[in-house]
């Protein structure tokens, strides 16, 4: 059938900010760092890139003729190699028309080097600018603040005096004699996202991740960075396909969802959130086991959700539409677009079956000026008895639903960093080996840098040391954070079966196992209080007046 644009808007800064795309965290992150330069607006359109910028051998070249830069023309072959491997974001990498994307986002000023047709984002960077700008503005101030150490605002090169690592050394050197972009009047992140209690937990989680930046390597930490966002931007996903079928069937948004209980910094940040993302991860490596069947049953419900997700995405836009044409100008956002289901306006149900006899009579004018038939699924929707909003929205969601639910898949897929070491979501390559939540190795080392902080509150600003946790208290924590379970709690185990009892006792074993393997427990007794987890990176307690 035939849709106006206006008809299937998916996308809507009021409500879902990222484009469900197949997308790159590197270069997210590199979008991301234009949009901190420009101050969260759209950067003035330059004029068009010089096509040597997409040739691994023009930066080379560049870098060879740099000051004090030795070695890159007496030994042109090595020095490229290493270009395209730590420094450059290559497309089509070993094929004929290979292309450089960006450069990798080791520092602030690696967007200088960005091909915009091959670095796409998908609006997933403004998400997270949306995030940051309306959670806690303070960790995008201290992150922009990290991201842009060693550079001399003055001279816009290497302070000369920063320790910095080469890589990130080589990014400065490269975009050296490039000029900064413009930020223009369009704020790309003008509306706070639907969820903020999930924005303020990933702005806690960014700023105790930066209590590490004097000790942890940049490399590792941009890793860590890459990491986290993509975690919570999958997470916000998952959480909004609760919250918006929710509002929806009630007529209105949760009272807690006006008056936000979520806090980052609290023990259990989501405790009086009625929208719970809880499942259930396994941490072993024996896919036929029963574990790893509880954690497939999980995932195939959390991405069966993305379906009302795409639904109810669809419906507030279409309530969005009605205010802003018909002039119901109380109307700004979800949270008063969903009360129009509850208080009806008369003329609600009158605009949309003139819409939906709109779609219908272009859709059945044939070509030839006869008239075409409806689909039968069509035909069996609009004789469903629905009210005619409700009509409208099905008719929609049936034709562009598959669409959008193949490219969630992808993208939650690719935030969840799917098979990688830092994923949280592992998946076979036959079909009795499906998609399950699984913890990475790399992903579980940021769980514990994260856990093991405490801080002291000193003139408004968190002061952060790290300390010993219990096993068992680490496994408390990431469940009441990011909603990863891997054993429950004692009232949720009281009506598991004894076939589960034996499950979970396994699954918290691998974990423990996993936790040694990447070296952050050492078993040196079965006694309970010895059964701890250590920080890899001490940071020291501060002396503060009482």
């Amino acid at each position: 059938m035939k849709l106006h644009k206006s008809y299937q808007e998916f996308r809507n800064t009021r409500v879902f900010y990222p484009d469900p795309k197949n997308v790159d965290l590197d270069r997210v992150l590199v979008n991301l760092f234009l949009l901190f330069r420009c101050q969260g607006t759209r950067p003035v359109a330059p004029g068009p890139a010089r096509p040597d910028l997409e040739r691994a051998e023009f930066h080379r070249k560049k870098l060879a003729g740099r000051p004090h830069v030795k070695g890159f023309d007496e030994h042109a072959e090595v020095a490229r190699s290493w270009l395209e491997t730590d420094i450059l974001d290559l497309v089509n990498r070993g094929r004929s028309n290979e292309a450089v994307a960006s450069l990798r986002p080791l520092h602030l000023e690696a967007h200088k080097v960005r091909v915009a047709k091959y670095c796409r984002d998908y609006n997933h960077a403004d998400a997270l600018y949306a995030m940051l700008a309306h959670a806690e503005r303070q960790a995008l101030h201290d992150l922009e603040a990290y991201l842009d150490r060693g550079r001399s605002p003055a001279t816009r090169q290497y302070d000369g005096s920063t320790k910095l690592d080469l890589e990130t050394l080589t990014v400065l050197k490269l975009v050296e004699d490039i000029s900064d972009r413009h930020p223009s009047t369009e704020l790309v992140a003008p509306h706070p996202p639907v969820c903020i209690g999930q924005s303020r937990v990933l702005c806690d989680d960014v700023q105790r991740l930066l209590a590490y930046a004097d000790v942890v390597p940049r490399p590792v930490m941009i890793e860590y960075l890459k990491a986290l966002f993509g975690l919570h931007l999958g997470l916000f996903t998952l959480r909004v396909a609760r919250q918006l079928p929710s509002w929806i069937r009630e007529g209105a948004p949760s009272p807690e969802c006006v008056d936000c209980p979520v806090s980052g910094g609290a023990e259990t940040p989501f405790s009086g959130c009625p929208h719970v993302v809880r499942f259930t991860v396994d941490m072993g490596g024996d896919w036929r086991s029963r574990m790893a069947r509880m954690a497939q049953a999980d995932a195939v419900r959390e991405f069966g959700r993305t379906a009302e997700l795409v639904r109810a995405i669809f419906t507030v836009n279409q309530l969005l539409r009605y205010a802003r044409e018909n002039g119901a100008t109380h109307v700004t956002g979800p949270a008063e677009a969903v009360t129009l289901l509850r208080d009806r306006p008369p003329d609600l149900d009158a605009v949309f079956k003139v819409t939906l006899a709109n779609v219908v009579r272009d859709s059945t004018e044939g070509a030839d000026g006869g008239d075409a038939q409806l689909p039968p699924e069509i035909e069996a929707i609009r004789s469903a008895g629905l009210p005619p909003f409700e009509t409208f929205v099905e008719l929609v969601t049936h034709i562009r639903q598959a669409h959008h639910l193949r490219y969630l898949t992808q993208m939650l897929d690719k935030l969840f960093q799917k098979n990688a070491p830092f994923g949280a979501l592992v998946q076979g390559r036959s079909r009795a080996n499906p998609r399950r939540w699984q913890l990475g190795g790399r992903l579980l080392e940021l769980f514990v840098q994260l856990a093991v902080l405490r801080f002291d509150e000193v003139d408004g600003r968190k002061r952060y040391y790290t300390d010993t946790l219990l096993v068992d208290d680490l496994v408390a924590w990431i469940e009441a954070r990011y909603g990863f379970v891997v054993a429950p709690r004692r009232e949720a185990l009281r009506t598991a079966s004894a076939e589960e009892h034996r499950a979970f006792q396994g699954n918290v074993r691998a974990f423990r196992d996993r936790l040694r393997e990447i070296g952050f427990y050492v078993d040196l007794s079965d006694a309970y209080i010895a059964q701890t987890v250590r920080p890899r990176y001490t940071l020291a307690r501060a002396e503060v007046a009482p």
